[in-house]
C-alpha cells in the first residue's frame, strides 16, 4: 500500500501548508517557533532535517504569495526570517474551509459505515 504521507486529498495543497497558513494567519511568527507549534496539531514533519522540509514549506508558500517574509535583525542572536500571511492567503483559507468541511463530512460518513460493520 503507498504511504499517504504529503497526500493533498483533494485540498489543492499539502495539509502542512494548511496548518502552517492557519497558524501564520493566527500570529506571524519565524520558522523554528512555527515548527513548535505545528506540533500542538500533533502531525508529524517527515523527511530528512524537518526543519528543512519547513522552510521548503513556507519558500513554497512566499513563491505563490499567499505569505511574505522579513528578516528581524533587531534582537540578539541570529536574524530571523518572519513569516506574515498576506491577502491572498487568507483568502486561499477561507475557501479552503468548504472543501475541508467537505471532507470532514465524508469522514465522519466512513466512520459511521466502519462503526456499523463493527456491530455486525
Amino acid at each position: 500500500m503507498r504511504s499517504m504521507r504529503g497526500r493533498r486529498m483533494g485540498m489543492g495543497r499539502s495539509w502542512i501548508e494548511l496548518y502552517l497558513l492557519l497558524l501564520i494567519a493566527e500570529k506571524p511568527g519565524h520558522g523554528y517557533e512555527l515548527s513548535s507549534r505545528i506540533n500542538d496539531f500533533e502531525i508529524p514533519i517527515f523527511g530528512v532535517g524537518q526543519m528543512g522540509s519547513l522552510y521548503r514549506v513556507l519558500g513554497s508558500l512566499e513563491e505563490t504569495g499567499l505569505i511574505t517574509s522579513e528578516w528581524d535583525t533587531e534582537d540578539t542572536g541570529p536574524a530571523r526570517k518572519n513569516y506574515k500571511i498576506t491577502e491572498a492567503g487568507l483568502e486561499y483559507l477561507k475557501s479552503a474551509e468548504v472543501r475541508i468541511r467537505r471532507f470532514k463530512d465524508n469522514i465522519d460518513k466512513f466512520l459511521e459505515r466502519l462503526e456499523d460493520l463493527k456491530k455486525a
